[in-house]
């Protein structure tokens, strides 16, 4: 098998990772514009937190696992012939099938949905729901082109696709809020017609490369393949936003809270871009032979997660300053609970690291199991919790939820593959890591320290422990980039 070139994969990192960064970067950059006093305070990011909830909730029915499944099912077709525009038109077709799917049910529910909520402003389902189910659908063709762009190694379309969402969702959000109306309602319709643009202009590029058709016994497989991804993505949607549901009768602290998400979800957007240029490599290394390329698949198993920590620790100061800084009413105190809203990001990583076989071998169904029990728990612990802690008993479930869900990926891939991990560096010390931003937030809470003290220590303990732990991957690194 050909060696994985290094430099390469640290340049196409680079590209993607930046390339992901510009639309939660942008998003977070103008969030002050329309915060503060006669604009949007705590209470009005609650209604926003309550909008991406059925945002993500159509995004994940409608992508139905596509993006995962065009990134493997990639590798079975040769580009450009029949079978390959079969798949990739049949792909988008069915993505916009679901989206008609979404519209129907929402349209016959309309009134029933509103009611769900405490706030009047969130009762009128009609006012903000359509847009919310315009831009989940924009996301889902969006995140399918895009993995689709990175298989191909299009570098600049991928670019082109990942920034002008951010570029024309960002702006009419703007123009939604200062011309139409100061609220929600502004923000999420201007969401949709951006989103809405540059959907309509991937969908043409798609189906003048592949045409317009869906072959049945082809997508059959694929059908089968995305379905648990599908249920994985829909039980992951309860994981993240059955805290936010719970929250919603306290709207300020929901506000608070949800402001430190948004920036955790910028961070893992963030590495999506970084795992999206990773898994291509992995998968070749697999196709392979795992067991004869255990070397290629365990160095770039240990850069990805070397990298994710990177950018989440290294984030958590100038975040935090940010908040301070920059946001004038209750927002503000997103700042202190940054360090342990990121903290799942790393988690989250050691998922993925420990998922590639079971999405290169086509195991999917691990994550419809793994997830439920996660699921169960989270919501569990949201209702046990939250009415006394508030937004503190929901971080505490989720990360009870995603440690569970790494243990039981971890236990599961040991059974389906032999790859020798290094336990040190892609379990252990993560999760030392984790434990030690728990504790010492714990002990700014209890003895009023500044969370900057703490978060401090935090990032001084994980960069002497990964100086020390990937000192051999650093010393490569700066060889190749020299050369």
């Amino acid at each position: 098998m050909k060696q994985v070139n290094m430099k390469e994969q640290l340049k196409l990192s680079f590209i993607y990772t930046a390339t992901a960064a510009f639309t939660p970067i942008f998003q977070v950059l103008i969030q002050p514009v329309y915060e503060g006093s006669g604009r949007l305070d705590a209470v009005d990011f609650s209604h926003l937190a309550i909008t991406e909830l059925f945002t993500s909730l159509i995004f994940a029915f409608t992508l139905y696992g596509m993006g995962n499944a065009i990134a493997r099912f990639y590798y079975d077709v040769e580009e450009g012939t029949p079978q390959y525009k079969k798949l990739i038109s049949g792909i988008f077709s069915s993505i916009l099938f679901r989206g008609l799917v979404a519209f129907f049910i929402a349209f016959l529910f309309r009134d029933y949905i509103g009611r769900l909520f405490n706030q009047p402003e969130l009762q009128d389902f009609s006012s903000y729901g359509f847009a919310c189910l315009v831009t989940g659908l924009g996301r889902a063709i969006n995140t399918t082109a895009a993995a689709l762009f990175r298989n191909e190694k299009k570098v600049l379309a991928f670019i082109l696709v990942s920034m002008g969402l951010g570029v024309f969702r960002t702006g009419f959000q703007l123009i939604g809020l200062f011309f139409f109306d100061m609220s929600f309602i502004g923000y999420i319709q201007g969401s949709a017609i951006g989103t809405g643009i540059i959907t309509l202009l991937i969908l043409i590029y798609v189906f003048r490369k592949a045409g317009l058709s869906y072959d049945r016994k082809m997508m059959k497989p694929v059908n089968s393949f995305a379905f648990p991804l599908m249920q994985y993505s829909l039980i992951v949607w309860v994981l993240t936003y059955a805290d936010k549901f719970l929250l919603e009768r306290y709207p300020v602290d929901l506000g608070i809270y949800n402001t430190a998400v948004t920036f955790g979800a910028g961070i893992a957007i963030v590495l999506q871009g970084l795992q999206g240029a990773n898994q291509p490599e992995v998968f070749r290394a697999m196709k392979g032979g795992i067991t004869s390329n255990q070397s290629e698949i365990r160095m770039l198993s240990n850069s990805l997660l070397m990298q994710s920590m990177l950018i989440i620790i290294g984030a958590i100061l100038p975040v935090m300053l940010y908040l301070t800084v920059l946001y004038e009413t209750d927002v503000r105190l997103a700042a202190n609970l940054i360090s342990l809203v990121f903290a799942r990001s790393i988690l989250r990583t050691q998922f993925i690291v420990f998922s590639y076989p079971s999405y290169f071998l086509k195991k999917t169904r691990i994550f419809l199991y793994l997830n439920t029990v996660g699921t169960v728990v989270n919501i569990a612990l949201n209702y046990i919790l939250i009415p006394k802690y508030m937004f503190y008993g929901a971080i505490a479930s989720g990360l009870i939820a995603d440690l569970i869900m790494v243990a039981g990926i971890y236990w599961y891939q040991k059974r389906i593959t032999e790859i020798k991990w290094n336990k040190m560096k892609l379990l252990y010390f993560p999760l030392g890591v984790v434990a030690f931003i728990v504790v010492a937030d714990f002990i700014r809470v209890e003895a009023g320290i500044s969370p900057y003290i703490t978060s401090s220590f935090v990032t001084l303990f994980t960069f002497i422990g990964m100086v020390w732990l990937y000192r051999n991957e650093i010393m490569k690194v700066i060889k190749k980039a020299r050369k």
